[in-house]
């Protein structure tokens, strides 16, 4: 685990979005209590698809290659999914804007904090990214302020209880 400390450099900010407290490190809580798989990973390609039959929104995927997991058992190498709320199909309004929106091309290449969950209709290997996940910055900027609490959370849910 804390061979992840020296690769993941300050966090950019998130996109706008209505989800969360405003305050970090409960934002941050939450998503680790909520998420199945949290985990660091690069994003390697990024593509959009059409939606599952039923949806209305298309999907942007990112494949990943896992650098370091933290909880769960992320696959190796797998895919991150997301709804494009901007490009609903034709008859729909566009959703609200709110999302990690973690799964991007700008964000190709870059490592990235994911807390996500498993999509049973697909396979073991496809994830939904959670809110919350993140781009983490280039190691040469320091160590991330979320992924330092995001280590402090798994290491004290890890730790046996004292009394």
């Amino acid at each position: 685990m804390l061979s992840i400390l020296g690769i993941a450099g300050a966090g950019t900010p998130a996109l706008a979005c209505s989800i969360g407290s405003g305050i970090p490190e409960d934002d941050l809580a939450e998503g680790y209590r909520q998420s199945s798989h949290v985990f660091v990973a690069r994003l390697i390609r990024y593509r959009k698809v059409a939606p599952p039959a039923g949806g209305t929104y298309m999907r942007v995927e990112a494949d990943y290659e896992l650098v370091e997991a933290i909880k769960g058992r992320p696959a190796a190498h797998g895919v991150l999914f997301e709804s494009d709320p901007y490009s609903p199909l034709p008859g729909h309004a566009p959703g609200p804007a709110c999302g990690p929106w973690l799964v991007h091309g700008e964000n190709v290449g870059t490592l990235a904090l994911v807390m996500a969950d498993d999509d049973g209709a697909v396979d073991a290997r496809h994830l939904r990214v959670r809110p919350f996940s993140r781009r983490l910055s280039a190691p040469e900027q320091g160590m991330d302020e979320g992924l330092e609490i995001i280590l402090r959370l798994h290491e004290q849910s890890a730790s046996p209880k004292t009394r």
